[in-house]
């Protein structure tokens, strides 16, 4: 058996303005296009950056290792701390997402 050593950040990069946030799980192993090194980052916009947005990524995903994320659906975001700009239509979508 093989095993890959792999260092994922988690919540290193805390993409939270508070401590005060609501998420759910979602199984993100149908967007490898959004990964960069097999590796999704905290603060995705998730499943697109446009009105079909449904929340931000909790913490980094491994597609490879385990595609199962939390997607942040209510709460405070610091939008300095994020990957890529948040689009005008996603803050739309997102109307439990606060970005400060």
């Amino acid at each position: 058996m093989k095993f890959k050593n792999t260092k994922v950040t988690g919540i290193t990069n805390n993409i939270l303005f508070n401590d005060h946030f609501v998420n759910i799980n979602y199984d993100c192993s149908g967007l490898s296009s959004l990964a960069k090194d097999g590796v999704i980052p905290a603060g995705t916009v998730i499943p697109s950056n446009d009105s079909n947005a449904i929340g931000v990524l909790f913490s980094d995903v491994d597609i490879d290792e385990n595609p199962n994320g939390t997607v942040i659906i209510h709460g405070f975001i610091n939008q300095a701390k994020l990957p890529e700009a948040v689009s005008s239509a996603a803050v739309s979508a997102l109307k439990g997402i606060m970005f400060m």
